[in-house]
């Protein structure tokens, strides 16, 4: 396949490496000069400069990844980043061999937030400005003459994304009330990327529609939602720090993800709870901190 990737942020290095492993031939765009990984072609564009996006128009990708994200979470970095460069980079790209675009989006679109379940058939109606761009910029898929799917993409955690491995060392940062988490570790979510791919270069070998067997949406999570409170007792315990022991108080917030559409494609999680995916983490900090006490001061 001829691979469009916009963006190559830490989240998108990865899809990169995986995408050329593959053996997909692969174009990386990128605002900043830094290199594309060994094998791709890089262009440098700023997808929010409608002008730059024009260099896109000689390109026949068969696929199209918008992997894009805001270096922050203002309403108006949003806007930018979310929508605007989307569609820029729709209204340039060339639809003559495209046959999927797919789009990193964010489980924010859901504005439910009373520990209610969310399935991929539950509306999506966010509850703020941030839920409301994503929704708008998935939207603008609508009327490709392509297969197209927006990933709802949960809490990211991975070797070095340890938001809430840090938290479990700082109980003055622990919830005070019981708070509903859902994460996906990022070998994960690159897994789920690359399958698709490989659903979509299956259907084209055998000449089939656009849509690939592939939904406009699904939700991109482990389907194993936990109590904040509880994954951080659990780390904590692992390394064997101090542990707040008293559950935070009621009510519940948050929401509790399902990921059936996910799991229908025929991806197989690597990681299907968070124990699974932090334990090869905790373990490798433990193996680190342990030979730096070995080796001792310098």
């Amino acid at each position: 396949m001829q691979v469009l990737q916009i963006g190559c942020g830490a989240l998108g290095q990865k899809i990169a490496e995986a995408t050329l492993n593959q053996g997909h031939a692969l174009t990386v765009v990128r605002r900043s000069a830094l290199a594309a990984p060994t094998g791709a072609r890089s262009l440098q564009i700023d997808v929010t400069n409608a002008a730059q996006c024009q260099q896109l128009a000689s390109l026949q990708p068969q696929i199209v990844l918008y992997c894009l994200a805001p270096s922050e979470g203002s309403d108006q970095a949003y806007q930018h980043i979310y929508y605007q460069g989307l569609a820029n980079v729709l209204q340039a790209v060339s639809k003559q061999a495209l046959l999927h675009v797919f789009f990193i989006s964010s489980t924010r679109v859901y504005g439910e937030h009373a520990g209610e379940w969310v399935d991929d058939l539950t509306p999506a109606m966010p509850a703020d400005t941030g839920g409301h761009t994503l929704l708008n910029a998935e939207r603008l898929l609508q009327d490709l003459p392509c297969g197209h799917t927006a990933c709802r993409v949960s809490g990211i955690y991975g070797m070095h994304r340890r938001y809430l491995i840090q938290m479990a060392n700082t109980p003055s940062r622990w919830p005070q009330q019981a708070s509903w988490t859902n994460r996906i570790h990022e070998d994960d979510v690159v897994g789920a990327v690359l399958h698709f791919y490989q659903q979509v270069a299956r259907s084209a070998d055998d000449h089939a529609s656009h849509n690939h067997g592939l939904p406009t949406q699904l939700i991109v999570s482990d389907g194993a939602p936990s109590l904040q409170h509880e994954v951080l007792q659990w780390v904590a315990v692992c390394m064997g720090w101090p542990a707040v022991t008293t559950p935070p108080a009621q009510p519940q917030i948050g929401k509790r993800l399902r990921n059936q559409c996910l799991l229908n494609t025929g991806y197989r999680l690597q990681y299907a709870d968070f124990k699974q995916g932090y334990t090869p983490i905790l373990q490798a900090m433990i193996a680190t901190q342990s030979q730096i006490e070995q080796d001792g001061p310098p």
